[in-house]
């Protein structure tokens, strides 16, 4: 029995130390592989994205989205109050400028016409009495002044009560659409209560909500040569002219940004409606000076520890094609859509525009285009 235990114990101890030298094998192997493999990154020649400093002439083009609105809207009420027995507009209806919108009962004011009228009448008769018995001393002066007064009271007033009986009627002031209304035939309306709103759709603007960087827009030079203009996905490649109508020189505080309505007359055979969103597409604002920093594209700049601004100037070394990467700190400007002034390089210069983050002072790169020309 202790013959077995003892031959059990050899195999064992065998077995273990047959595991053990298996794993130190695999292991060996691993490291040998990566001691014969080195990936060093830093001979390894990577094309990289570049551009020449002074060739993003090309504007960025910008997009905001916007809401469609009428260029002129108003509620429509009558000056008189009175129950409406003539209502024939409703909803969307496209009415023009002169067109009959509402109608109130007219019979009082007519009414009233007639009573000042008669009194009008008999003032004027009072008066030529009154003025022949002048001639003849009469009557005074006083008489005969309070009698004229008595004619330009009634003249007025009768002017009064033919307006109120004009205001019976209400007309439409321009061509637009009917939005809404707020009344029915046989209703009640008192002065001033809108009855209807009406918008001029002939002539739409977009309103859009312009950032604070693009509030430069507002100057004169910029107005007089952007080409803005109004697009709507549901009208693909249909472009609408426009121009900035107003703007506002407080932003809204909870966006911060600037409200600016661009004005644009649309095509009679599309219907745009007000509410309707679009979008203003526009050539980002280019440079005022012509000594103004070059631009470049903002992924190319990137920031040191200590929050300085820099860009990877690449350097042409003597072997043909092969460049390398210098930290060079710039001073940046204004931005311009998705690229950025940057004082501090010079006009045909190289920089990279890609890869800013992982490039190393002294980085052996090609350039994107001339690398994949060598492996064709």
């Amino acid at each position: 029995m202790a013959a077995f235990m003892q031959s059990k114990h050899r195999n064992l101890a065998g077995k273990l130390l047959g595991g053990l030298l298996l794993v130190g094998g695999i292991a060996a192997v691993f490291l040998y592989r990566v001691e014969l493999e080195p990936d060093d990154e830093e001979t390894v020649v990577r094309p990289v994205k570049s551009m020449v400093v002074g060739s993003f002439t090309e504007r960025p083009l910008l997009f905001f989205p916007g809401t469609v609105e009428a260029d002129r809207e108003v509620d429509l009420s009558f000056e008189v109050g009175g129950r409406l027995i003539e209502f024939p507009v409703r909803r969307g209806v496209v009415v023009e400028e002169g067109d009959i919108l509402g109608r109130l009962d007219p019979a009082t004011f007519e009414n009233q016409v007639r009573n000042i009228e008669a009194e009008l009448e008999l003032a004027r008769s009072s008066l030529a009495r009154i003025e022949r018995a002048l001639t003849v001393n009469a009557v005074s002066q006083e008489e005969f002044a309070r009698a004229a007064a008595a004619v330009q009271k009634a003249e007025a007033q009768l002017a009064i009560q033919n307006k109120a009986l004009a205001d019976t009627v209400l007309i439409a002031r321009f061509t637009g659409r009917v939005s809404e209304t707020y009344v029915n035939t046989f209703d009640q309306v008192t002065p001033g209560k809108p009855v209807l709103n009406l918008q001029d759709t002939k002539r739409l603007v977009l309103a859009v909500s312009i950032p604070e960087t693009y509030v430069q827009w507002t100057q004169p030079d910029f107005l007089a040569q952007a080409p803005f203009e109004v697009m709507f996905d549901a009208l693909p490649g249909v472009r609408y002219p426009a121009r900035v109508k107003e703007f506002a020189t407080v932003a809204e505080p909870v966006t911060r940004t600037f409200r600016i309505r661009f004005a644009f007359e649309h095509d009679r055979d599309f219907m745009l409606l007000p509410g309707m969103t679009g979008t203003l597409r526009v050539e980002a604002p280019g440079r005022v000076y012509a000594d103004a920093p070059p631009l470049i594209p903002s992924d190319a700049v990137g920031f040191s520890s200590d929050g300085r601004a820099f860009v990877w100037l690449l350097e042409p070394e003597a072997s043909g094609g092969i460049f390398a990467a210098r930290r060079t700190f710039v001073e940046l400007g204004r931005r311009s859509g998705d690229a950025i002034e940057a004082e501090g390089i010079d006009h045909g210069a190289v920089i990279a525009v890609a890869g800013v983050a992982t490039l190393t002072e002294g980085r052996r790169v090609r350039l994107l285009g001339a690398a994949e020309a060598s492996e064709r």
